[in-house]
């Protein structure tokens, strides 16, 4: 009854651990929850650039569409009417300039369209409406170019882009290339370089973009204070909660200590032949653990699974636990059980997992043949392989009802001698130069006239799992 007691507080502990975790878990999920949010409005932003940026190219090609539009249906016919394909012979001068200057004045030029060049099917420039020589020749003017093959094209860019010099005071400007064709025919006799002021519409997109940019920052800033007083008020909570879980943690890690130390002293009570073996064998492991260059947490681990190896056997019955003679086989069953009972009640508290571990493969040998499990070589967990050789060691060196202890040196023998077979051969070689190193020490124990092996008191010791 007692023994179920004391299991029901250890699983009561590790109900309060699996609550502490789950409220970090929420506050981690909070945590995740705020990241994530900021990295939406990162996206956002991102998308509403994207849309800002399609909606201005969009704007821009509607209005390049309706200038191309007019200039081909207005602009394109009437050029067309006021120049003969005799006057596109060459640049237009006397008479024939003047006439076709008015024509332009009156029916082209205006506030959006600051110039007009007229090219022949040559290439040669028969009139423009700046103060520009006649009989400059086309030079990469791709646009009008293509004109010359009967499309209308255009773009838009700044002047210094566009390379018309004289029109630098326009923001930006777009050229539209429109084919000349003589009534009833599709040849095109020259071409119509007409340059509209897209000054407004840039200054238009402009203003659109501004808007939407401005509406963005006003709505991110608005988001991020709300961010940052959501995050400052649950960083103050997370810093409290942490500073009360760490409370309730060392509060923990006590009443395991606690815990460990009855239920070692409850399963003293009920096995005698094991009493006050656990401390002493943990003692002993941990120095071949830091032999071997365990980190301190795992030697702690190594210290708690050694102290409650034997836990189990709350759970066996007291007289297959106190026959003083061999076990038959039925009562070698029940003793075999053991191990896994020791994992299922340590299992249970997070804080010890890894002990459990340890303890359910502490009869395991390195060749297979041990039990519960019949792990072999690696398969086995350090700790237990590490357990194995001091267990051994410490039962040939003590006194038990039905045998008298072996003495040190034989003791040493037999377990060099089960190197590889029952024992891990470099945990063995770990556990001799212990020895060797001083580390470990002989001096009489429990009766025994021979010198049995022991931690030293005289300070030659490797540094505690415990000491910090």
């Amino acid at each position: 009854m007692a023994a179920q007691a004391m299991i029901g507080k250890l699983a009561a502990l590790a109900g309060v651990s699996r609550s502490a975790t789950r409220s970090r878990k929420r506050t981690l999920f909070l945590e995740f929850t705020v990241l994530f949010a900021l990295v939406a409005l990162v996206l956002v932003l991102a998308a509403g650039f994207a849309v800002t940026r399609y909606l201005a190219s969009d704007i821009r090609a509607t209005a390049l569409n309706d200038s191309e539009t007019e200039v081909t249906e207005l602009v394109g016919p009437y050029i067309a009417r006021n120049l003969s394909p005799e006057m596109l012979a060459a640049p237009l001068e006397g008479t024939d300039l003047a006439a076709f200057e008015t024509a332009v004045q009156q029916g082209v030029l205006s506030s959006r369209t600051v110039r007009l060049n007229v090219f022949n099917s040559d290439g040669v420039l028969v009139y423009s409406s700046a103060e520009a020589a006649s009989g400059e020749t086309l030079v990469e003017r791709v646009p009008t170019q293509a004109a010359l093959q009967g499309e209308v094209v255009s773009e838009t860019g700044k002047p210094s882009s566009l390379g018309e010099p004289g029109l630098e005071s326009y923001t930006e400007l777009a050229r539209i290339g429109v084919p000349l064709t003589e009534i009833g025919s599709t040849q095109a006799i020259g071409v119509a370089e007409v340059y509209r002021d897209f000054t407004p519409i840039a200054s238009h997109v402009n203003a659109i973009e501004r808007s939407v940019f401005i509406s963005m920052a006003a709505v991110l800033g608005a988001l991020y204070l709300a961010l940052v007083i959501l995050v400052r008020r649950r960083s103050n909570a997370i810093s409290h909660q942490d500073a009360n879980l760490q409370d309730r943690t060392d509060e923990l890690k006590s009443s395991y200590n606690s815990i460990v130390a009855v239920l070692c002293a409850a399963l003293d009570l009920h096995d005698n032949v094991t009493q006050g073996r656990a401390r002493h064998v943990a003692e002993i492991a941990s120095v071949v653990a830091w032999q071997m260059g365990l980190r301190k947490e795992q030697v702690r681990q190594i210290e708690k699974a050694t102290i409650l190896h034997d836990i189990g056997k709350i759970g066996v019955a007291d007289a297959v636990l106190a026959k003083p003679g061999p076990l038959d086989d039925s009562e070698w069953v029940e003793m075999k059980r053991h191990p896994e009972l020791g994992h299922q009640i340590i299992n249970e508290i997070d804080f010890l997992r890894d002990a459990a571990e340890v303890i359910h493969a502490h009869h395991e040998r390195h060749d297979g043949r041990g039990y519960p499990r019949g792990l072999k070589g690696e398969e086995i967990p350090l700790g237990a392989r590490i357990f194995a050789v001091v267990d051994a060691y410490e039962a040939m060196t003590s006194h038990r009802p039905y045998r008298k202890a072996l003495p040190h040196r034989k003791a040493i023998e037999e377990i060099v001698r089960n190197a590889n077979s029952q024992f891990d051969r470099e945990v063995v070689r770990a556990f001799l130069e212990a020895e060797k190193q001083g580390l470990l020490d002989d001096e009489p124990r429990r009766g025994n006239d021979e010198a049995s092996f022991a931690v030293t008191g005289s300070g030659k010791r490797s540094p505690s799992a415990t000491d910090d």
